[in-house]
């Protein structure tokens, strides 16, 4: 018997590319984060994200290739009237999911009207299914940690204290089009100064 055959569902093949939308924390944070996870690696051993450069999530979205440019305008168009604000990083802490140490953020009004600002951008301009938005932004140190190195550290570092403020004046735009690839820059986004 033979084999049915699937026809295409759409003329012509649409190509997907992931967004990424992040705040990057000043030079000197980026820095200490990057030696802190080599000591990390140098001591427990390897784990992912070890060679993810320091930020803060604040959106990830697919779009279709064709729309990417119109999109992320769109965004950067409702995001520039968004005044520029401070940002605090408070302590460190893990996600017992995951196996993930981190240092925390502080949620301030204005962080967390811009995060309400692309939940409304979610339904308005993406129109996707598979958009996230942290509940709990955070700057990842390591996850997928083993459960011993992540015990030895939650132990170690939860009660150190770490502080850093910083004005967020921009945000990064990456792109990728395959969950296997890195991240490329696509833009920035600058907010109302």
């Amino acid at each position: 018997m033979a084999k049915p055959i699937q026809l295409p569902l759409f003329k012509d093949e649409v190509k997907v590319n992931e967004c990424l939308i992040l705040i990057e924390p000043p030079r000197n944070v980026v820095d200490y984060v990057s030696i802190l996870k080599r000591e990390l690696q140098d001591e427990y051993g390897d784990f992912l994200s070890r060679g993810s450069k320091a930020h803060i999530t604040l959106s990830n979205f697919l779009v279709a290739e064709n729309r990417i440019d119109k999109v992320i305008s769109t965004i950067g168009r409702r995001l520039s009237l968004f005044p520029k604000f401070e940002l605090q990083l408070k302590g460190f802490s893990t996600f017992d999911a995951g196996r993930t140490f981190f240092i925390g953020v502080e949620e301030s009004k204005s962080f967390k009207y811009l995060a309400k600002e692309f939940e409304t951008i979610k339904k308005e301009v993406v129109k996707t299914t598979r958009f996230y938005n942290s509940n709990t932004p955070h700057v990842t140190i390591a996850r997928k940690l083993p459960t011993k190195a992540f015990k030895k550290i939650k132990k170690k570092y939860i009660s150190k204290p770490f502080y850093y403020t910083f004005d967020v004046e921009r945000l990064i735009v990456l792109k990728r089009n395959n969950s296997k690839d890195k991240y490329d820059f696509h833009s920035y986004i600058n907010l109302k100064n």
